[in-house]
C-alpha cells in the first residue's frame, strides 16, 4: 500500500527568531510607556523562551505523528472490514490513485467508495501506478517514427 513517510524537523534556535523575539518584547514595552519597566521585568529571557519553544515543538511533533498514525490505523481497519476481494481491489486502486499517499486522502477515497460516489468498475482515475506524492509513474512510451509517412 502506498505510504509516504512524514518528515521529522528539529526546532532550530536561530538569530532571526531571537531578533523577532526582541522586537516583540520591545513593542510590548512601547505599547504602554508608563509601565515599560514593569513589563520588561515580567518578560522572560530569550533563552527561556527558546527553550520553551523547543519543548513545545517536540510535544507538537509527537502529537501530530500520533494523530497521523491513528489515521493510518483507521484506514487499514476500514480496508480490512471489506471482503478480501474488495479489499485487494481497493488496495490496488489506492496504489494507482493520483492522490498523495496521506491517510486523510486514503480515508476520503474509502469514504467515497462506501457512500457510492464511485464503484470499483467506475473509478474516477485510470489504474496507472503512482508514487507517494501522487505523481503517475510513466508508462513506457510507444516509439513513433519521425518524418513523413510513406
Amino acid at each position: 500500500m502506498r505510504f509516504k513517510m512524514w518528515p521529522r524537523f528539529a526546532f532550530e534556535d536561530t538569530p532571526r527568531k531571537r531578533s523577532a523575539l526582541r522586537r516583540k518584547q520591545q513593542k510590548e514595552c512601547e505599547a504602554f510607556p508608563l509601565l515599560a519597566d514593569q513589563i520588561a521585568e515580567q518578560q522572560p529571557s530569550e533563552d527561556e523562551v527558546m527553550f520553551k519553544r523547543a519543548v513545545d515543538w517536540e510535544r507538537q511533533e509527537k502529537r501530530s505523528r500520533k494523530q497521523r498514525a491513528d489515521k493510518w490505523r483507521e484506514a487499514r481497519c476500514r480496508i480490512v472490514a471489506y471482503s478480501s476481494n474488495e479489499a485487494a481491489a481497493l488496495r490496488h486502486a489506492w496504489n494507482c490513485a493520483p492522490y498523495p499517499a496521506d491517510p486523510v486522502y486514503l480515508l476520503d477515497f474509502l469514504h467515497g467508495y462506501s457512500i457510492g460516489r464511485f464503484t470499483l468498475d467506475t473509478l474516477p482515475f485510470d489504474l496507472i501506478p503512482s508514487d507517494p506524492h501522487g505523481v503517475r509513474k510513466h508508462q513506457p512510451e510507444i516509439s513513433v517514427p519521425k518524418g513523413p509517412i510513406t
